[in-house]
């Protein structure tokens, strides 16, 4: 199942303009339906790494993919991984507002902030502050590790 939604989202709305698919998470909305969307990490054929929000609108044949936002990760200011100590799927991304998302699972919160790490790492080597993120992190990448609770 998330291969074949990785390929058709890379096919309907990443390819189309030579961008690269990274990483894909279903996050939950408060308002949300029937419906599912993604965050999606990628990078532009000028290199510029960019996480889109995409919600699936399924018609009775096929599944397409709708943007509902962009943002560039060279804008993202800190990423909260909420409560690091406990199983908690909930994280916020800092941009010119805060953005909060729920997530499947742990697991799949920490693959996605992975990922942003390793594209920070490889194509910014900007400053991300990551708070209450519970793994390791390329040298580039501050993680303010003070705000975790001590057990």
């Amino acid at each position: 199942m998330a291969a074949l939604l990785r390929k058709a989202l890379k096919k309907e709305v990443f390819h189309r303009n030579g961008d690269r698919l990274f990483a894909v998470i279903e996050v939950m909305t408060a308002t949300q339906e029937d419906e599912r969307y993604y965050l999606c990490s990628s990078v532009t054929n000028c290199k510029e790494v960019q996480i889109t929000f995409v919600k699936s609108v399924s018609s009775s044949q096929s599944e397409q993919f709708e943007k509902i936002n962009t943002w560039y990760l060279e804008d993202l200011q800190l990423v909260d991984g909420k409560e690091a100590d406990q199983d908690n799927p909930h994280f916020e991304m800092h941009f010119d507002k805060v953005y909060g998302w729920e997530t499947s699972s742990t697991a799949s919160k920490y693959t996605f902030v992975r990922c942003l790490q390793e594209l920070n790492h490889n194509y910014l080597g900007k400053k991300i502050t990551f708070i209450k993120i519970r793994h390791n992190v390329p040298s580039t990448t501050h993680v303010n590790n003070s705000l975790l609770a001590e057990k």
